[in-house]
């Protein structure tokens, strides 16, 4: 039997430093000023701030991140979303509002293929 995955939350007045890893998912509203990691989905708010690098499964964001994403699935960039830096991610939806100030952005093929395999 699967086991149900691991929901973190971070809520809008907290204030984290340094590197936040979660096995599961986490939905952030507060300030992380570090890198997060998370084997599944991160969910940044609007309103939330996070000064560091997003590495996950996917990621759904309407708030700030100053350092970009790397995911091995999908990247939501919402209407309030404020993305800087690099983003790689095997889809990308940008929704009408979105800002996204990088030097680029990957679409890795081989990283969907092995997860439509998979």
């Amino acid at each position: 039997m699967k086991e149900k995955p691991t929901y973190t939350i971070i809520g809008d007045n907290t204030e984290i430093q340094g590197t936040v890893k979660v096995k599961g998912s986490i939905m952030i509203a507060g300030h992380i000023s570090g890198d997060v990691e998370a084997e599944e989905i991160v969910r940044v708010a609007l309103g939330a701030q996070i000064d560091g690098r997003i590495t996950a499964g996917e990621v759904v964001m309407n708030g700030f991140v100053k350092n970009g994403i790397q995911a091995t699935g999908k990247v939501i960039l919402g209407e309030k979303s404020d993305l800087r830096g690099d983003l790689i991610a095997t889809r990308l939806i940008v929704e009408e509002g979105a800002v996204f100030s990088g030097t680029g952005s990957v679409m890795d093929k081989n990283e969907r293929q092995k997860d439509e395999e998979g």
